[in-house]
């Protein structure tokens, strides 16, 4: 950092001079484990350089950390992330204790959160073989379109198509004998150290929504430039329902007083079990009805335009 010194150059705005600040070190808020102390005066080694060996442990024949609790890739579907309290290397004396509350936030879960301070960020689930499989039937095999396979499972599109490109990969390799042990061991340690995609159980998948089967093939028509072509003329060329008959017959209640259908202008939701009310939504004209949320940019200015209501007050329009 350069500041004007106090000389004559620095008064005409010429003149600089250095400041130094002196840094501080980042020492851990946690007790380290383990941390070895200086072996004699030839022993020039830094505390951050014992820590890390004291964080790394010991080391066997082969160069391994066989101690440490994160050296080895976890095969349980279960990631292993670092958790800040010092305790790294597992032997007699290891005791799990608890991170302290300025260095990790509450709720994380070490398996699927991979930094302590940041609980928005969340390991992505891979896809299980078994689920792969089911999704290559019904797409192969059951001629389901890949929208519709998106909407059971939950997953998006792009991924469903993922897994078919991939899977069609993958029987071309065993066709070419292009898959070789190493290949396979990498792929299984891989796939055993993030976690499992679990569809959802009765969720509404809002990211993927259902498209009908008619409207997947392209339909050509030729028309005049002046005809009028709507929304019902598409139905009737699709072979589908009106949206506004849909919207019709979602309003027919049924009355308990009499068998007929009594037609509301109103929508029921659908009512799942466990829940005591149904919501109905009934058209109105906004003003009419409730009030308002909030105040608007003119109501704190002193030019409002006024107005009178039907009972002759002055109101503010």
């Amino acid at each position: 950092m350069f500041r004007p010194g106090n000389t004559s150059i620095a008064r005409a705005g010429v003149g600089l001079q250095q400041v130094r600040y002196k840094r501080r070190l980042a020492y851990p808020r946690y007790n380290p484990q383990n941390v070895p102390k200086p072996t004699g005066k030839k022993d020039h080694a830094s505390f951050f350089q014992r820590a890390l060996k004291g964080f790394l442990g010991p080391k066997n024949i082969r160069g391994e950390y066989y101690r440490n609790k994160y050296y080895y890739p976890p095969q349980n579907h279960k990631p292993n992330y670092i958790v800040p309290n010092g305790q790294t290397v597992v032997d007699l004396t290891y005791r799990e204790a608890f991170p302290p509350r300025q260095l990790t936030l509450p709720g994380r879960n070490p398996e699927l959160h991979p930094f302590p301070q940041n609980a928005a960020c969340r390991t992505a689930s891979i896809i299980p073989d078994e689920l792969k499989q089911k999704i290559c039937d019904d797409i192969n095999e059951n001629g389901m379109h890949a929208q519709e396979v998106a909407h059971k499972y939950g997953i998006k599109l792009a991924r469903i198509e993922a897994v078919l490109r991939l899977n069609s990969i993958e029987k071309q390799w065993q066709q070419e004998n292009k898959i070789f042990p190493d290949l396979e061991n990498f792929a299984s340690v891989m796939y055993k150290m993030f976690p499992l995609y679990q569809p959802p159980h009765g969720a509404d998948n809002l990211t993927e929504i259902p498209t009908p089967h008619k409207t997947l093939q392209q339909r050509f028509l030729t028309i005049a430039e002046s005809e009028p072509f709507g929304p019902v003329d598409a139905a009737k060329i699709l072979d589908l329902p009106v949206a506004r008959d849909t919207l019709e017959e979602l309003s027919q209640v049924n009355t308990e007083d009499s068998s007929k259908e009594a037609l509301n202008k109103v929508i029921v939701g659908a009512q799942r079990q466990g829940e005591r009310t149904a919501f109905k939504f009934t058209s109105r004209t906004s003003g009419d009805v409730g009030f308002r949320y909030g105040a608007s940019r003119r109501d704190k200015r002193k030019d409002r335009s006024v107005g009178f209501d039907a009972e002759g007050r002055m109101v503010y329009i």
